[in-house]
């Protein structure tokens, strides 16, 4: 079974296509202005020189900002869990890891299974982002990529009176009008997003092992500020920008393997950072009564026939995006209605993961 993972950021889109075992292809590309256009854009590179197609892709999760915009998507989760799964993927020991995206930065702390158990992060200032970065090397007229090597260079860093990108940008042109060498300005902006980032992280208590993902990681000077400042080695990688990705895929082979192992269990809905919310209806149960739909105020399901099979019970389309916002769960229809879609179905076919905690 080939399944995929597309994780549409602030600043870049990243895709992962998976087999049963392994990864067989991923992409990196600009994030568009239309998120639709750019899902399918990453899709065809991601796709390309693989002899895969559109339609033997058997299930897709979409994470990242612009994830619910994913026509082709089957479910959608947030990227907070998706780094966390991806992470736990390729280093199973971590339990600490900082994300540092293009527009915010995010302190995740995981169990031994990659299942969020704590996160906060700084989504309401673009100090210390990516795109932060990307400001300052313009007006250091510097390739992105030259300037954590360039601060790693650096033997006498400048101090910073913020992070705030705005007065940042200034202090950094102030720097350079009085002729500080451009490493020294790098390094003392590089200590300022360490300092705070490490703060962001001890709001979940640092516990080993440590990692980093998001594209900053690649910022050999800030990695090896964090390291300083974290007393721990950050696990990292091969490419620490695809996690999201590489998590959201490895949710979509987790979905499509309990609808096709047995053939019998469906599981629609999704997870992001309020919790996790989905309806598992099991087939094999299921006689396709119709009574579930009745029972259903908020008109979550359908009765469908698929591939000219018997008729069974499943979770409409249009509503599987918004499940949380329409269906209220199962515990608080017991309280409130007589006939739920758990006691009118004979087989016993529909639960529910309702879980608010995360």
């Amino acid at each position: 079974m080939i399944v995929a993972g597309i994780d549409i950021g602030s600043r870049a889109t990243k895709a992962v296509l998976l087999n049963k075992t392994s990864v067989i292809s991923s992409i990196i590309c600009d994030t568009g202005p239309e998120s639709v256009k750019t899902s399918e854009t990453a899709m065809r590179l991601l796709l390309k020189g693989t002899g895969v197609s559109m339609k033997e892709v058997k299930y897709t999760v979409a994470t990242g900002y612009g994830r619910v915009l994913v026509p082709f998507a089957n479910e959608n989760i947030s990227e907070i869990s998706c780094h966390a799964r991806g992470v736990n993927h390729c280093f199973p020991s971590v339990r600490t890891i900082l994300d540092m995206g293009g527009q915010d930065c995010k302190a995740i702390r995981c169990d031994e299974q990659g299942r969020v158990v704590n996160f906060i992060m700084n989504d309401k200032c673009a100090g210390g982002t990516g795109r932060f970065l990307e400001i300052i090397a313009e007006v250091l007229d510097m390739p992105l990529s030259s300037i954590g090597d360039a601060a790693l260079d650096s033997k006498n860093d400048v101090p910073f009176n913020t992070i705030c990108a705005v007065f940042a940008k200034s202090e950094a042109i102030a720097y350079l009008r009085k002729g500080v060498a451009k490493g020294d300005i790098l390094a003392g902006l590089h200590e300022a997003i360490a300092t705070r980032s490490v703060n962001l992280l001890k709001r979940v208590s640092i516990e080993k092992d440590f990692s980093i993902s998001g594209g900053i990681a690649k910022n050999k000077g800030m990695v090896q500020k964090l390291r300083e400042k974290v007393g721990l080695e950050p696990l990292l990688a091969e490419d620490p920008q695809i996690m999201g990705a590489l998590g959201a895929a490895l949710f979509a082979r987790e979905r499509g393997q309990s609808r096709n192992g047995d053939g019998l269990k469906i599981q629609y809905g999704y997870a992001d950072a309020t919790g996790n919310y989905f309806i598992t209806i099991d087939h094999s149960r299921c006689d396709g009564c119709g009574e579930c739909v009745k029972a259903c105020p908020a008109g979550v399901f359908d009765v469908a026939h698929e591939n000219g099979s018997q008729p069974k019970a499943v979770v409409r389309e249009e509503v599987r995006k918004k499940l949380s916002l329409l269906c209220p769960g199962f515990g608080a229809c017991a309280k409130s209605l007589k006939s739920n879609c758990h006691n009118v179905c004979q087989g016993d076919a529909i639960s529910h993961t309702w879980d608010e905690s995360q």
